[in-house]
């Protein structure tokens, strides 16, 4: 038995065109589009995207196409989100090229302060930890992390949102159910406990080359703002930057060496306009969000709040921990808490391990309370 098409339906149909968005529905609707004033102007099926998106909303093949998608939603706990329903990020409906429809898997979607932070996806280590460091920062103010779980930078991006404990978004260029880079299922999981995964792509979507590029229009028309942490002369990171332009979006970039390759494209955009950052607050002062979270003051002046910091430290060392879960767990952003590492290293009260993991040294006590 036949149901009723509602919206939902006819805007699935035809975001199983791929390329078919709002802009195309836009056009599908106006009178000139269903009545073309010219023969030539009729759009055949097969013979453009208009055509087979008229095709799409009729036809018995299409109705079962997207049965089937919803049957593989509902098998894997992803929800369909239709542009105009409750769900649906209103940052994203305002981009013309708005995707009609979006795979959601897991429980978060952009809250009112998505911030996109990506890069490229082979970057020197320092910059995987300042974008950690940073992710973790503006996580820690309120901040949701919008990113594409690449490797390398974007990767660094979700990891530091996710040790501060704050939300993270993923945006694919494949199905939501597809694990790409393929190492990165460990990461996915931690995602969809704190996040979400999207994608406007359905359930079982390949990740070819040419869905990336669309990807990133998402990214950036998810977030207010995009930081390109590390990006060379060539990088997807760019293509994310250039969207956000055209979508209204403030486009930031961190500064680096001009000897290094890696950075090269996002020196670029700072020599043409882009917010310099070296911090989260500079994120958040060029978007005019007030601090959420004060940064908690050490309980004295001189060198006894010094002391007490380092037993802090040393206590929690007591096991191995990456320099994020310190931060987190002290309330200190990392950008105070790198120098005072450094010292304590120098003072061989603490080992650096390798990937900026910290463990207190044979030699290094922890401070007696009250000392």
């Amino acid at each position: 038995m036949a149901h009723e098409q509602t919206t939902a339906d006819v805007l699935l149909r035809l975001s199983l065109v791929e390329g078919f968005t709002a802009r195309h529905l836009a056009r599908l609707a106006s009178p000139r589009e269903r009545f073309p004033s010219r023969p030539d102007d009729v759009p055949l099926p097969g013979r453009s995207l208009l055509g087979k998106g008229m095709a799409a909303a009729t036809s018995r093949e299409a109705g079962e196409r997207a049965e089937d998608v919803r049957r593989t939603c509902d098998r894997i706990g992803a929800q369909i989100v239709t542009l105009g329903s409750d769900g649906y990020p209103s940052l994203l409906a305002s981009i013309p090229d708005a995707p009609l429809v979006l795979y959601r898997w897991g429980a978060a979607s952009p809250g009112g302060r998505p911030v996109a932070v990506v890069g490229s996806r082979a970057p020197t280590a320092v910059g995987k930890e300042f974008t950690r460091g940073l992710s973790a920062d503006l996580a820690l103010h309120g901040v949701t992390i919008v990113s594409g779980m690449a490797r390398g930078i974007d990767a660094s991006a979700h990891e530091g949102a996710l040790a501060a404990g704050g939300e993270t978004v993923a945006v694919l260029g494949c199905g939501v159910d597809v694990l790409y880079p393929p190492e990165a299922g460990r990461l996915r999981e931690r995602i969809l406990g704190r996040g979400a995964v999207v994608s406007e792509f359905p359930p079982g979507t390949p990740p070819l080359p040419r869905r990336f590029p669309a990807r990133n229009r998402l990214i950036s028309g998810m977030a207010r703002a995009v930081v390109v942490a590390e990006a060379p002369a060539r990088s997807g990171a760019l293509i994310t930057a250039r969207f956000a332009l055209e979508q209204g979006r403030e486009v930031m970039a961190v500064p680096g060496s001009p000897a290094f390759p890696h950075t090269e494209g996002s020196n670029r955009l700072l020599q043409e306009g882009a917010t310099m950052v070296a911090g989260s607050a500079d994120v958040l002062a060029a978007l005019g969000w007030a601090t959420a979270q004060p940064v908690p003051r050490r309980g004295g002046d001189g060198e006894e709040a010094g002391e007490d910091l380092d037993g802090r430290i040393l206590r929690f060392l007591a096991a191995e921990r990456h320099v994020n879960e310190i931060a987190v767990s002290l309330k200190l952003p990392v950008a105070e808490l790198l120098p005072r590492l450094l010292d304590m290293e120098l003072r061989n009260l603490l080992e650096r391990r390798s990937g900026d993991y910290y463990k207190r040294s044979k030699s290094g006590r922890p401070a007696r309370d009250g000392a």
